[in-house]
This record gives C-alpha cells, sequence and structure tokens, in this order.
C-alpha cells in the first residue's frame, strides 16, 4: 500500500509537470497572438477581427484538448505521456494559420512564433524534431502555394520567409540544445567542484591533517557504531591503544620534520597490515588508537605484532640509518554491555603497564 501511494504521488507530481508544460506553449502561443492582433490592427492581415477571434479560439481549443488529456489521465496510455510532439505540432500550425492571412508582414508574425518553437521543440527527441521541422516546413509551403501568385513580388518575399523559417526551425533547436548542453557540462563542472570541496572539509573534519588517518572525532562514531553491532548480534571487536617509544627522542636528535614522517610511516604501516573494515586513528601526539571489527583480542595481538615488526624495521633517519623506534601497544576486547569508556580506560591501563614494564611489547587488558 505504501508503495501504491507513493507512485500515485510521483504519477500527480508528473501530471501537474506536463500541465505546466502546457500551459507555457499556451502562453507563448497567446503572445504571439497579441503580436498578431497589433498587425491586424495595422490592417496587414485579411481577416475581420471577429474572424481573428475565431482563429485564436481555434488555437485554445487545441490547448484545452491536452489540458483535458492530462487531467482524465488519457496521456498515461500514449507512448510519450508527455505528448511534446502534438503540441509542437498544433503550435507551428497555429503560428502557420496566422502566417497564411498575414500580409508583407509574414516574418515578423512567423518569427514571433519561432522562438516558441525553437524553445519547444528541445524536448523532442531526434526523430521527432525530424518529423516536427517535416511537417512544419511541409504545411508553410503548402500554405505558400495557395497564398501569392507565382509572378507576384510577395511571393518571393513568401519564399526568402519560407527558407528563413526552414533554417531556423532545424538549426535553432540545435543551437538551442548545444547552449544548453554548454551550460549543463558547467553545472555539472560546478558540481564536481562542490562535492570534491565537500569531500575535503568532511575528510578534515574526520581524519589528522599529517598523517592521513582518522581522528578522534571520527573513533567515536566508529566506537559507537561497533558497541551497537556487538550489543545486537554475536559480535566482538577489539581496541589496541599504541603509543611510539621514545617519540620525543626523535623530535630533540632529528628535527621535527623526521617527526612528522615516522609518525606518517606508522600511520601507513597500520593502515597497510589492517583491513579496509578496521580504522586507525590519531588521538594526539604520538598517540594512535586501533578498531579492529569481527577480531577477539587473540588476533587482534597477532595484527598489532605484525605492526610492531614492521615498524622496528623502518628508517627513522638516512643520518643514523641503524636507528629504530619501537611502540608499546595495549589491547583490550569488548565487553557487551560495557561502555565505550570502559573499553578505552581498559586498553589504556593495559597500554600504561606495556610502558611501565620495558616498552616495545604488547599487554592484553583483563
Amino acid at each position: 500500500m505504501r508503495l501504491l501511494g507513493i507512485d500515485h504521488m510521483d504519477t500527480v507530481a508528473r501530471q501537474k509537470s506536463r500541465l505546466m508544460r502546457v500551459a507555457m506553449t499556451a502562453s507563448g502561443i497567446f503572445v504571439h497572438m497579441m503580436v498578431c492582433w497589433v498587425i491586424l490592427s495595422l490592417e496587414y492581415m485579411n481577416l475581420t477581427p471577429v474572424q481573428f477571434l475565431g482563429l485564436v479560439s481555434v488555437a485554445a481549443i487545441g490547448f484545452l484538448a491536452f489540458v483535458l488529456a492530462i487531467m482524465l489521465e488519457w496521456n498515461l496510455s500514449f507512448e510519450d505521456p508527455d505528448m511534446a510532439l502534438p503540441q509542437m505540432l498544433w503550435a507551428s500550425s497555429v503560428v502557420i494559420m496566422t502566417a497564411f492571412f498575414t500580409v508583407d508582414l509574414t516574418p515578423v508574425v512567423v518569427f514571433s512564433g519561432v522562438a516558441l518553437i525553437v524553445a519547444g521543440a528541445n524536448r523532442l527527441s531526434r526523430l521527432e524534431l525530424l518529423a516536427f521541422v517535416f511537417y512544419s516546413i511541409t504545411l508553410y509551403g503548402v500554405s505558400i502555394f495557395f497564398k501569392a501568385p507565382f509572378d507576384s513580388v510577395s511571393w518571393i518575399n513568401e519564399i526568402v520567409s519560407f527558407l528563413a523559417f526552414g533554417f531556423v526551425l532545424f538549426i535553432g533547436p540545435q543551437l538551442y540544445r548545444f547552449e544548453v548542453g554548454m551550460i549543463e557540462d558547467v553545472l555539472l563542472d560546478r558540481n564536481k567542484a562542490l562535492s570534491e570541496a565537500l569531500r575535503r572539509i568532511e575528510d578534515l573534519a574526520t581524519r589528522d591533517e599529517l598523517t592521513g588517518v582518522y581522528n578522534r572525532r571520527y573513533l567515536a562514531d566508529i566506537l559507537a557504531r561497533q558497541k551497537a553491532l556487538a550489543d545486537r548480534q554475536d559480535y566482538r571487536f577489539s581496541l589496541a591503544y599504541v603509543d611510539l617509544d621514545f617519540f620525543k627522542r626523535v623530535n630533540d636528535r632529528f628535527g621535527h620534520a623526521t617527526g612528522d614522517t615516522v609518525l606518517r610511516g606508522f600511520a601507513d604501516i597500520a593502515v597497510k597490515i589492517l583491513r579496509e573494515v578496521d580504522c586507525v586513528a590519531r588521538i594526539g601526539g604520538e598517540e594512535f588508537v586501533l578498531v579492529l571489527g569481527g577480531t577477539p583480542r587473540q588476533d587482534a595481538v597477532i595484527a598489532a605484532r605484525r605492526i610492531g615488526e614492521e615498524l622496528r624495521e623502518m628508517q627513522v633517519s638516512g643520518i643514523e640509518p641503524a636507528y629504530r623506534i619501537t611502540a608499546s601497544i595495549g589491547i583490550s576486547e569488548y565487553r557487551k554491555g560495557e561502555e565505550v569508556g570502559e573499553l578505552m580506560e581498559r586498553a589504556d591501563r593495559a597500554l600504561y603497564d606495556a610502558k611501565h614494564t620495558g616498552r616495545n611489547q604488547i599487554i592484553i587488558a583483563d
């Protein structure tokens, strides 16, 4: 029932949009008719005011038919529910009918309607556009044949208007689509730039700028999600506190630039060894936290040991190639129902024990 309701709402929204497009096309024809009324008042149309109003009524009836088809949802059974091609054919017919009754000022009448036709034809497929152009040019050509004698100057003017009409009718939609395409490309580029900027902002909000791993804020979110998952089902995860041993000596001995390189090196090692589902976060200075999803503490120890081994193989500085750095690690496994703070406190105590009982070792919390 819910899906049916959503589908109905979507249909209603689409039908309203179609009514709006019919109204826009009809409004364009209304403006065209206002131009024709001025030309009629200047006596450049072979119609009486009553006959002109009759022509306006015929045009209005055509558009009311489209409105009725949409309101009664007859259009939904059509291959093209938008009825774009029929609307454009009718609009073109109205413009050509008014041009047929115009004397000397035919180009004014024709091209006051062409702008509307060009914009509306943009909604047509390529095949529909070709059919539309063929219909309009043919109808206009037939109207000229019956309108002006072949040996008159006015017939030559009509032919010039006809050629211009055909050219604009065929080229206009292409140019319109080209311009719209350029605008869409610009908007697409801007959207890409905006998406990249938003991604960058998100990274700045969730990642450590120096190492590229996650920061304390994102760590809190990860732990909350891991806890919720473990509390709902049979799921285990572990937490590892990591502290680089005697890191201050690196800064004092080789400079802060080398210290930064060491921090980035450790982060790279941890990210390489751990899985994508795991999390590496820097919480300050030389302290890192590893969150190992779906991992009991025994497996967490194996991963931590591999990280420690690779860290000891990493060269700290070319000045002293033999100089190495180690890490102390405290590990705790989540106990169902405990708070995240308790989990972190147990890992922190294990790290404290590792640092104060010789460093360069892994301690598992009780």
